[in-house]
């Protein structure tokens, strides 16, 4: 009974990780911290490769933070890198969800853009606001994507 279970939870993580057929694409990975996260998704000819975070606060603002400001807040961007090898422009939505320790979103937020035809290595950014100590306590993030072709 308890391998079933097992089993069956592995299809379930298999299953989330597979793109679905109408160009929308899930995962949960850990936090990017300093390093760029390999996404891959491709749907008609528009592939969103990576994700990296930019601004992220360095060591003395996380210290402040923890040490004097418990409310203080900094800006992240969420630089999205993706490839065009169509003919037609394509619609891009992406989204990041920043999770804490139990799963639970902290902070969400997206945005639309477009991916022209033809465009190698165009970037779409994402920005959210919150609380430093969240930036540096989220052990997860959730990003998600939709590819719709014009």
């Amino acid at each position: 009974m308890r391998n079933r279970w097992a089993l069956m939870a592995a299809v379930l993580l298999i299953a989330r990780a597979v793109p679905a057929e109408d160009g929308r694409f899930e995962k949960t990975l850990p936090f990017p911290r300093g390093t760029e996260a390999k996404l891959d998704w491709t749907y008609d000819k528009v592939t969103i490769r990576s994700v990296e975070v930019r601004n992220y606060p360095d060591r003395e603002d996380i210290e402040k933070a923890r040490d004097k400001d418990h409310d203080d807040h900094s800006w992240l961007w969420w630089e999205f890198h993706a490839d065009n090898r169509g003919s037609r422009e394509a619609k891009v939505k992406l989204w990041v969800e920043i999770l804490d320790a139990k799963g639970n979103v902290v902070k969400a937020s997206d945005r639309s853009g477009s991916v022209d035809a033809g465009k190698i290595d165009d970037s779409i950014r994402v920005s959210t606001r919150l609380r430093t100590l969240d930036i540096a306590d989220a052990p997860k993030v959730r990003i998600k994507a939709e590819i719709l072709p014009k």
